[in-house]
């Protein structure tokens, strides 16, 4: 049995963790409609980035990432913070169940997901985490990391693994290939924009090298940030069930302390009232002259 003092220090942490799981939920929330107003420039610069394939044609290009072959490789993005939901538990499940995967080389992003991997006993390349605000920055080193290693014939299939937000309450995991680059390869020149006029001065090669690097930084760009939504949305909404689950056990810990503190009140009262009585008696006792 609970002292009403236990009881009354563990009434107070769960005040103060529910106080601090509100402030943490709001913050989430806050970063996540922040970033979600960011999201409109992608959009602007994938329309006018693939613009310029209607004046250069690269169908038929020899080159690596132009082709499917090679092995094949797989990416993770994964999350260091904290109440995710086992939202990166679901990332590499979604990679390791993706055909020809045993047989894959791994690469994994986040420290919290290369814990994970660890364990299974599988090789893996590990990246750090995306810190929040250095998306960019993050996605400049890993297309350092896919140019070379692609390059050098490490892999020449990449599928990129990373969870996005389809609403506020609900993250899919999404597959994005990035070798071979067959949706930049494919697209049409257009009829109504002749590039008769367009001089080509570098060699074919050096410009879908060029163009490849940029689409990786952007797409990379775009899935971090992504990633960054989701585990925002995700952490809101563990740190939701959190906050109610602690208001709950606040309740049932104020009936449990004001119920004690009660029982503790009337135990004195009665103690005090039988000591009352108790002096009452002797005092008559010494009065009538019947000793102490």
């Amino acid at each position: 049995m609970k002292t009403v003092r236990q009881l009354k220090e563990e009434l107070e942490l769960n005040g103060n963790l529910t106080q601090l799981m509100d402030v943490l939920k709001g913050i989430a929330a806050t970063e996540f409609w922040t970033l979600t107003r960011k999201r409109t420039r992608f959009t602007k610069f994938m329309e006018a980035y693939e613009g310029f394939f209607e004046f250069i044609n690269v169908i038929g290009a020899e080159h690596p990432f132009a082709k499917e072959q090679g092995a094949l490789g797989l990416i993770m993005v994964t999350s260091n913070e904290g109440f995710m939901g086992g939202l990166n538990t679901r990332v590499i499940n979604a990679a390791l169940s993706y055909p020809g995967a045993n047989a894959a080389e791994l690469i994994i992003i986040g420290e919290r997901g290369a814990a994970y991997l660890e364990p299974l006993g599988r090789k893996f390349m590990d990246f750090p985490g995306i810190p929040s605000g250095e998306c960019y920055e993050s996605a400049l080193k890993i297309k350092d990391f896919i140019m070379r290693e692609g390059l050098a014939g490490k892999f020449g299939r990449l599928v990129l693994f990373y969870p996005r937000p389809l609403s506020f309450m609900i993250q899919k995991i999404e597959q994005l290939v990035i070798l071979p680059c067959t949706s930049l390869f494919e697209k049409k020149k257009s009829e109504e924009k002749p590039a008769e006029s367009i001089i080509v001065e570098s060699p074919i090669n050096d410009i879908i090298e060029y163009l490849v690097e940029t689409w990786i930084v952007q797409k990379l760009f775009e899935v971090f940030e992504d990633s960054k939504l989701a585990e925002f949305s995700a952490r809101t909404v563990h740190l939701e069930e959190s906050y109610q689950i602690l208001i709950e056990q606040g309740k049932g810990m104020r009936h449990q302390y004001f119920g004690g503190l009660h029982e503790l009140v009337d135990s004195e009262m009665r103690d005090i009232y039988s000591a009352q009585i108790v002096r009452k008696k002797t005092w008559k006792r010494r009065a009538t002259g019947g000793g102490p």
